[in-house]
């Protein structure tokens, strides 16, 4: 239990974080040199954070019904 909130956690901050970069790129866009590279982070940061989101959740479904499969197998 304590090892799906640890992965569901640091997922969504990630997702957060890439969020953050495209803020502060967006909101210090004149002051900064580089914005452009701090907002393209922030989308590669994000995106990948979603994505990790899901393989995750997904991989999760797959183990639990391979199991609840297992069970009912085991049961006949």
């Amino acid at each position: 239990m304590f090892s799906k909130f640890v992965n569901y956690s640091v997922r969504i901050l990630m997702i957060i974080l890439g969020i953050a970069f495209i803020i502060y790129g967006i909101l210090f866009k004149n002051e900064l040199h580089d914005s452009t590279l701090i907002i393209v982070m922030g989308i590669v940061v994000t995106l990948f954070g979603i994505y990790r989101l899901i393989m995750y959740r997904t991989q999760l479904e797959r183990y639990n019904f391979n199991i609840n499969e297992d069970d009912n197998e085991n049961e006949k």
